[in-house]
Formats: C-alpha cells, structure tokens, sequence
C-alpha cells in the first residue's frame, strides 16, 4: 500500500473513486455502499451501527466463504464441515482461548462500541437472507461442495476472526519449548558450561549491534529499568539461574515441531524534510503471504466520526493499513516477548490439580464439543492454571505447560483500539488507541503536516529477576508476572532526527530484549540495512522514487551484502585461478535477484555462486556445535528451494545472522567461538572451493554460465481450511476460490 499527502484529488483518483462508480446501493437505515471501478467498496453513513453494517454486507458479497472458514478456523470448528482431518486442528485451537472469557469482554462494552461488531454482524447476514431468497444464483460454490449453509453472524464470531487470526497467531509466538529441548540438546553434548554458552549464542537476549528502527539516543533504555523486580518478601524464590538447566534437562519435555514462518512486512515513513512532493509519505509492505482471494480487503468507511480508506486482513471491521482527512496509519509485527510458558507439577494423586504456592490447587476445567462431519463427535477437556491456558498437559508424565499471555483479557480492547485509530486526526489521537492495544505490533504514523511517528504497541510484563524469557519457567507461584511496564516505556518516536522511519521486522530501539523464538532473532545483519542505505543515499525522495527503492530492496538478496564484500577480497588474493573467477563474478554482482529477459533462471551466475558458498560457511561454522535433531534450524539458509513455488518474502536466517556475528564479534558477545580457533578467511575459502566444486559437478566447467531456477510466486487459495491443500495458483487469474457477486 502507498500512502501519501499531496492533494486529496490525486489519492482519490490513484485509489480510483474519482472515476465513474459501477454499483451504489441504499438501505432504509441510510446506508450507501458505492464500488468503484476496482469494486472497493465505499461505505456512507451516519452512525456507527449503519457504517458497520455496510461493511459486513459488502464484505459478505465478496467473501462469505472466506469469512465463514476464518470464522470456523478461529473458533475451532472446522472439522464440523470438513471432517475428521480437522480434528486435530479444531482441538488445537480449543485449548487455546476460552469463549466466555471473550464473551465477558463483549458484554462488558458501551453501546457505542458494540454497535461496531453488532452492524458487522448483522450487515452479513442482511446478505445471508438474500442467499436463502436465491440459492441457485448466491450460494458459493463451496458451500454447495462440502454440503453446508453459512449460519447467520454474532458480535462474538466478527470479534473471534481478529482475536483467532491476529492476537491468536501474530500475538502469541513462543519457542520457549523448542528452546527448551535446544539447551538439553546442547547441554547433553557438550556439558553443562560450554553447552549454555552456545545456547546464549544461538539464542542471545541482546544483541548491542542490532540496527534500530529508533535510532539510538532517540528512545532511552533506561525507562524499562522496571521491567525485572526483586521478588516480594511473600514469595518462596527459587534458584533461577539453574532451573532452566534442570527443566531443560528434564526427559519428559515435549516434542514439538518448530514453526516456519516466511512473511516479513516492512514500512517506510518519510516526514517533511525527506519528502518531495509530498508533505509526507507512508508507504507499507505487509506480508501475510501470497494468496487468491487476497488475505487483506479493501474498504472506505465515510461517516460517523470515519472517513477512513485502506485495508486491514479480510473479517476484521476496521482499515488496519490506511488514511483519513489528516493522517495515514501502518503497521508491522513487532515481536516484542509478552507471552511466557510455565511448567506445572500435577498431583501424583490427582492429575487435574497441580502444585501452586505450596499446596496442590485444582485446574480450573471445561469440556469442549466437537463436531465431526462423517465422525463421532469428540469432547475435549481443556484445563487452565492461575497463569493462563494450559497448552499441553500429560498427567502420566506428572507435568503440564501453562502459557501466559500479557494481552489476555484485553483482546477486544485491542480490536477497538485499531478500530479507531482510523478516526485519529492527529498524533495525539493516535497515540491514544495505539497505547491500548495489548499485542506487540509496531504502529506508525505520517500527517498532512509533515509530522511523523512510531510506537510500539503492547502490554509487557514485569518479570522477577533471574526469568530467562527463553524457557519455561516453574510455575509453582515463585516466577509470577509482577504487573506490567506503563506504556510510555514501550519504545517509540515523533519526528525523528533522521527524517524518516524504516522497519522490516527488526529491533524496536537500543536495550529493547530480544524475543524468544529461536527462528526470530535481532542481531547485527538484518535485512532492514538494505533500506537504511538506500534511504540515506540522498536527502529526499518523490513517492515514485519511494515506491522504487522498495522494489529494489525486495529483489536484493538478504544476505549478500553482508558477506560479499569480504569473500571477494579474499578470494580475490588466491591461487586457485576458479577461485579467483568466481570473486570476479561476485564483485560485479549488486546483489539484486532478478530475471530481466524472463528465462526462467536469475540473471547472473553470482547467484548459485553465493548461494552454495553459504551453505557450506554454514555447515563448516555451525554444523559441528549443533546437536543433530535441531541441526536443521540454524542450517537453513533460507533461500527458496529453486524452480519451486515460494508463498512467502524472504529474510535473513538466524543461522546467517549467527555466522555473521561470529565473524565480526567473534567470541566477545557470547563467550563462544563457533569457529574454534580456526582462520575465518581460511573457512571462507575452503566454503568457496566446495561451492565452485558443486557447481562444476552439476552444471560444467563453464562459470559464466551457472544458473539458479526462479522460484515462483504462488497464489494460495488455502490460508485457512476452506479449500484443498492441492489448489495452489501461479496466478491471480487461474484461482477458482471467487465469491459471487450480486450487482443487481
């Protein structure tokens, strides 16, 4: 999305609303909803109720089946309409919200608020009784394929989709299990001392040279000096700085799959004094992925208090990504750490109690009904302890995982408040939603004056000193959560020094922690440099020339210009003339993957040249201190298998940005040297030798000519279980998941 003050004509004609309107319709309540000649719909009217019941209406023209599947998806009951292949999936979302937690939430709001999810609700099913009145020539064709009708619309399924799909997912990354079977891993290899220092290598908690998204000096990391209390005098405080050996350690630990995320959203933000033709630019790259229909909706919502046009993940009733009369608005994840795991001890006795300030309690519990299509309908037990949900529970083992998440109880809250950022007319206004929102997602702001401004949004705990936040913690009472850090110590900025504001997911500012997902670390190479350079590289910039740099640094290869430069100059100094050809190619190389005469290949035999070359810097480096059964994590260079279909961006990996930092720091930031003691020019070399030796093998003698396939961009037609896995889409065109439209 492009987002820019010039003249309200020129956005209004780039979005296309000053041509001619294709469909307009009218309601007895006042309510107008206008497409354009791109079908957005534009909805008009006068109160809150009205507004929202345009948007679920339109949205319900456009996406019902989408809308029915992420409603079930976030509910867990997919397995009612697609059968027992589902189950698994519909247990796993269960456990992991309490509907009348949610429901609480909703009965406790104002009117004013309400009349937001109630008009969405009833606007969609407005539109569902125009379907019963014409089945044949409404009803999705999915519908009819898996034999089931859509069932009308409640304040708690429009509220579910956001919770399910945003809080639920982007809000609630934890490895701390992973992170746990890492150290016994790395403990049972190499001992307890050298195994933690490789584990605070892999997975360190602040890594200083992190490029910033506020620059330094600009947010002080004092103010979050709060963040780890003494225990109080009540609590039984244990000894912190070896229990998370002992729970790592601790056979009984659960396996589980590590996740693999490939979507990575980046934002510009240019004030005044970087702009040119414009007073401000905001332009916002979010990536959920590549899919057909599109995982965002676009809408304008023009009355009662909004005048707001953008986009936001299709259900959600709100513009997440947009602009009003005075402001524009975006965001990225911000993955700041406001969820921790616990480990329970469950009564030998009583499996369904478990061990808290020194006496067994019980678990509060409910039973879950799950329908099954073709099946038998399955009841789940689904417990939780005074921490939170409790995530995996094995009473043969005695243990069971609890999971606290700093959000809960304010997941609605944070839905209002991206609701009404769009109604924001200047900083201030902003500033204030932005504040309530509980979820670690990064917020940004540009106005029709020049000003600009990011905040890092959600709610941090205050943990006891000696928590690691990258294991399980006991969850006997003396590791409790002391409240939480006032908002003004989340990291954020108005009117940078530096004119502008730029983020690719990376670290929020100097002294901000780092979170624990192994698969997700700041460290000193992060994509976000190629941004930085390009931004710095003159003093200002049109939005086309915006637009442009984005495009550049999207087709740059993540890793190269942190490692290039070095490797040509020494491979340059060789003997072995391949070596010597191979620098050649590399130094003339801008880093760029692109396929300019549409081949099929990328343009410049740089590409499997680098791309082999790090795969085995990697595996010289890092191969031999991994234990073998999470070796894959960090080996992974992150590249898209090539000639393969890629549904995802593409960012550095942590085993790339861990060999980086052991070249440049060495063993200084962590203790350990995951060279050795051996040459790094030497390793570099001999990474290079195999490399050229690889790639004559399969692709002959001649250098020039080596090739890497293109990997192609998918279109998904399956973000959620709505259609089959197989039905995935080179393009846009050839998805057969529309939604049929009424234009009568």
């Amino acid at each position: 999305m492009k987002l820019l003050f010039q003249t309200r004509s020129a956005l209004l004609l780039a979005l296309g609303l000053g041509c001619n309107l294709v469909i307009a319709q009218t309601f007895a309540a006042d309510v107008t909803i206008k497409r354009d000649t791109y079908g957005t719909p534009h909805i008009y009217a006068n109160d809150v109720y009205g507004l929202f019941y345009g948007y679920g209406y339109a949205i319900a023209q456009d996406r019902l089946y989408q809308l029915e599947m992420s409603r079930r998806s976030t509910e867990g009951r997919v397995a009612e309409v697609l059968g027992k292949d589902y189950l698994s999936f519909d247990i796993g979302i269960r456990q992991q919200y309490s509907p009348a937690r949610i429901k609480a939430q909703l009965a406790a709001l104002p009117q004013s608020d309400r009349d937001i999810l109630d008009g969405y609700a009833q606007g969609i099913n407005a539109w569902l009784k125009k379907i019963d009145a014409n089945p044949q020539q409404l009803m999705p064709k999915q519908f009819i394929d898996h034999n089931f009708k859509p069932a009308p619309w409640t304040d708690f399924d429009v509220a579910m989709v956001f919770i399910g799909s945003m809080v639920n997912r982007f809000g609630d990354y934890n490895t701390e299990l992973e992170n746990q079977q890492l150290l016994a891993g790395l403990i049972k290899k190499d001992g307890e001392t050298q195994g933690k220092a490789i584990f605070n290598l892999l997975l360190s908690q602040d890594n200083a040279g992190a490029p910033t998204t506020v620059s330094k000096g600009e947010w002080q990391p004092s103010v979050r000096d709060g963040a780890y209390v003494s225990a109080p005098p009540a609590t039984t405080a244990l000894n912190h700085a070896t229990l998370p050996t002992e729970t790592a350690t601790n056979e009984q630990t659960p396996r589980w799959k590590p996740p693999k995320e490939k979507a990575f959203s980046n934002i510009i933000v240019l004030g005044s004094r970087k702009s040119e033709g414009a007073e401000s630019i905001l332009l916002n790259g979010p990536q959920f992925g590549f899919y057909q229909p599109a995982y965002t909706y676009s809408v304008g919502l023009h009355g009662a208090g909004y005048d707001a046009v953008g986009n936001s993940p299709f259900g959600y009733p709100m513009v997440e990504f947009g602009y009003n009369r005075d402001i524009s608005w975006g965001s990225t994840w911000g993955a700041g750490d406001n969820v921790d795991i616990y480990q329970l001890k469950l009564n030998p006795k009583n499996p369904e109690e478990y061990f808290y300030q020194g006496k067994y309690r019980p678990l509060e519990k409910r039973i879950e009904t799950i329908a099954v299509k073709d099946g038998e309908t399955r009841h789940l037990t689904v417990y939780r302890s005074v921490q939170g949900a409790v995530i995996d529970y094995n009473p043969r083992q005695g243990l069971a995982y609890a999971k606290r998440r700093g959000w809960e109880g304010e997941e609605v809250a944070t839905l209002l408040a991206w609701n009404k950022v769009g109604k924001a007319k200047n900083h201030q206004q902003w500033l204030d939603q932005v504040q309530h929102s509980a979820i670690n997602v990064n917020w940004y702001y540009a106005d029709k004056k020049g000003n600009i401004g990011y905040a890092l949004g959600g709610r941090y705990p205050i943990r006891l000193k000696g928590h690691d936040n990258r294991l399980p913690m006991p969850g006997d009472g003396s590791s409790e959560w002391q409240g939480f850090m006032p908002f003004s110590t989340n990291p954020q900025v108005y009117n940078p020094k530096t004119g502008y504001i730029a983020n690719w997911n990376n670290r929020p500012a100097e002294g901000f922690p780092n979170p624990d997902e192994w698969w997700y670390s700041w460290n000193t190479a992060d994509r976000i440099q190629s941004l930085f350079t390009r931004i710095d590289s003159q003093p200002r910039f049109t939005p086309t020339q915006l637009w442009d740099l984005l495009m550049d640094a999207a087709f740059e290869d993540p890793n190269a210009r942190f490692f290039v430069p070095h490797l040509v100059k020494v491979a340059g100094k060789s003997d072995n003339p391949k070596l010597r050809e191979a620098a050649a190619i590399l130094g003339k190389w801008d880093y760029e993957e692109r396929d300019l005469n549409n081949d099929g290949y990328y343009d410049t035999p740089a590409t499997p040249i680098f791309r082999a070359w790090l795969q085995h810097m990697l595996t010289l480096s890092l191969g031999g201190i991994l234990p073998a059964e999470q070796a894959s994590w960090f080996l992974d260079t992150g590249y898209m298998t090539p000639g393969e279909s890629t549904t995802g961006s593409q960012n550095i990996s942590v085993g790339t940005k861990i060999l980086y930092q052991g070249m440049t720091a060495g063993s200084k930031s962590s203790g350990f040297d995951i060279f050795k003691g051996r040459d790094v020019d030497s390793l570099m070399m001999e990474a290079l030798r195999l490399a050229v030796n690889d790639l004559n093998k399969s692709q002959g003698g001649k250098m020039s000519a080596w090739q890497t396939r293109v990997s192609n961009t998918t279109y998904q037609t399956k973000k959620l279980p709505e259609c089959s896995a197989s039905r995935l889409r080179r393009t846009p065109s050839e998805s057969s998941c529309h939604e049929p439209r009424d234009r009568k």
